[in-house]
């Protein structure tokens, strides 16, 4: 309802004279857009040349000249700032960045290439001063621009080139009450809502205008974005067949959730732990411990063990689990991590702690461990067969439980940690465990020793700390989550600091039980 602001995105045109640039697609798209009415703004994000040179963007300065007028803003990519790119931006732009306001906007434009690389980064000044601009800005939607996706997108193979300190962006972004995200990069569209409980954003990543190289069956495109004052559209048009894709999201929401502790009940409470790195060296016992005796005085349904149950798979360190383990009297499920599963790993795992791939069910929860490590693949892996058969077990089962999936590996970036060991398929992956009719409700992890949660769609994605290896990356020391459902939807996600036994709330989230 209301007046929207419309602004035009489009995205990696790659101009240029050799064959990669699609001529025809660029010129159409710019005659469509010169017909589209009632536009605020053109934003260009990024990719504008193929390879950064100086004939490259005088070509370009020529290709975008119906559209580049005092509407028209941009920010370079990764392309752009190829071959001393960056310098012919700044002269022919003026900028690599932009930021403006109007009495319902305000919008601000990055530029995240790093010279010579595909990958990107925001940069930890960069961010502090980011934070401050947005957090000075009040009663108006906030817009971050950037080249590189902050989210891994599906159908674009295996995750690479992303921001390399994608987790800390991700918690400026919520910090800073920022509304919208628009990034380009991947060559396809995509639109995700998330949110930790207090905050919540739409990141939409914009497709591919012109360059033949595309991605799957959209192609060409470029998007509409209607900003409206509580929610946002966006159309795509796709310039082949000229199919239109709609997609809308909220924005703008007050959450006030209150915990309904009071009077509703509680169905569901687990303990998430990671990373014990049973160990002579890298393993803290008397912290360890400390944990034990208080997991042990709450009443839980399931202690989960999101990976690294040992340090270097050696066969004292799994002797040593087996003993540790024992000591929390509740039921468990465990699955490896990366240390756990190197060399005899594979046949250690299996034998001293239990399968590489558990199964848990109960009247009130299934829980499904997922294997992500793989003997070819570093970076681990889930694979399409897998995947397939996971969503497609779930929604043939009964609606009326909770469904959480186990993995190693991480589907979304975390902060203080460099986002270059992500999921290989985590675009994919992240695409099938968050879509709602999937059934998914958490998606739990481990590997980066910290604790982070975020819900994305209806998914709630959390990553447990390190509950007693010494490689902890937070000043609070050894953590690990506890997660309560109730039975009106309502969830709790809770860091616990061991050494003080004092709670942290980390999220808090309402998921559809399917009732």
């Amino acid at each position: 309802k209301g007046k929207a602001k419309r602004i035009i995105l489009i995205s990696d045109s790659h101009i240029s004279r050799n064959q990669i640039f699609n001529y025809k697609m660029f010129k159409k798209a710019i005659n469509e857009i010169q017909g589209i009415k009632n536009v605020d703004y053109i934003i260009h994000l990024g990719d504008l040349t193929h390879s950064g040179t100086y004939l490259e963007y005088k070509y370009a300065l020529d290709c975008i000249k119906p559209i580049n007028g005092e509407k028209f803003y941009i920010i370079p990519g990764n392309h752009d700032a190829k071959n001393v790119g960056y310098l012919l931006f700044e002269e022919m732009f003026g900028s690599r960045g932009f930021e403006f306001e109007d009495e319902s906007l305000f919008i601000l434009g990055f530029d995240s290439s790093i010279p010579d690389l595909n990958s990107g980064r925001i940069g930890k000044r960069s961010i502090e001063k980011l934070k401050r601009i947005f957090l000075d800005i009040n009663d108006k939607t906030k817009i971050f621009c950037f080249h590189h996706q902050l989210l891994p997108i599906p159908l674009t193979g295996r995750e690479r080139s992303t921001i390399i300190d994608s987790g800390d962006v991700l918690e400026m972004i919520l910090d800073s009450n920022i509304d919208i995200i628009v990034n380009g990069h991947r060559h396809i569209t995509n639109c995700y809502s998330c949110t930790n409980g207090l905050n919540e954003f739409v990141i939409f990543n914009s497709g591919n205008l012109s360059c033949n190289k595309t991605r799957y069956k959209e192609l060409f495109s470029y998007s509409i974005m209607d900003v409206f004052e509580k929610s946002v559209n966006f159309r795509t048009k796709k310039l082949m067949d000229d199919e239109i894709i709609e997609r809308g999201r909220y924005i703008n929401r007050v959450f006030n959730v209150k915990s309904p502790k009071s009077d509703k009940k509680l169905i569901f409470k687990a303990v998430n732990i990671s990373n014990t790195h049973f160990s002579k060296n890298f393993y803290n016992e008397d912290i360890y411990n400390k944990a034990v005796e208080q997991i042990n005085e709450m009443d839980l349904d399931i202690v989960i063990h999101t990976g690294d149950v040992t340090n270097n798979n050696m066969i004292y360190e799994y002797d040593l689990a087996i003993e540790k383990l024992k000591l929390i009297k509740k039921d468990k499920i465990i699955i490896p991590g990366g240390h756990d599963l190197v060399n005899i790993g594979w046949d250690l795992f299996p034998k001293k702690i239990g399968s590489l791939e558990p199964y848990f069910e109960n009247d009130k929860v299934r829980i499904i461990g997922i294997n992500s490590l793989d003997y070819s693949i570093i970076d681990g892996i889930v694979g399409r067969r897998r995947t397939s058969e996971i969503v497609e077990f779930l929604k043939n089962e009964p609606n009326q439980k909770i469904n959480i999936i186990l993995l190693y590996h991480n589907l979304i970036p975390h902060p203080r940690t460099r986002n270059i060991n992500m999921l290989s398929d985590s675009g994919n992956v992240l695409k099938f465990f968050t879509e709602p009719e999937n059934k998914i409700h958490f998606v739990l992890t481990g590997y980066d020793h910290i604790s982070f949660t975020l819900q994305v769609e209806d998914t709630i994605l959390t990553s447990s700390g390190t509950v007693s290896s010494t490689e902890y990356l937070d000043l609070k020391g050894n953590t690990y989550n506890v997660i309560c459902c109730y039975d009106n939807g309502f969830v709790e996600v809770d860091e616990v600091i061991i050494n003080s036994n004092k709670r942290r709330r980390i999220g808090e989230y309402w998921i559809n039980l399917h009732k």
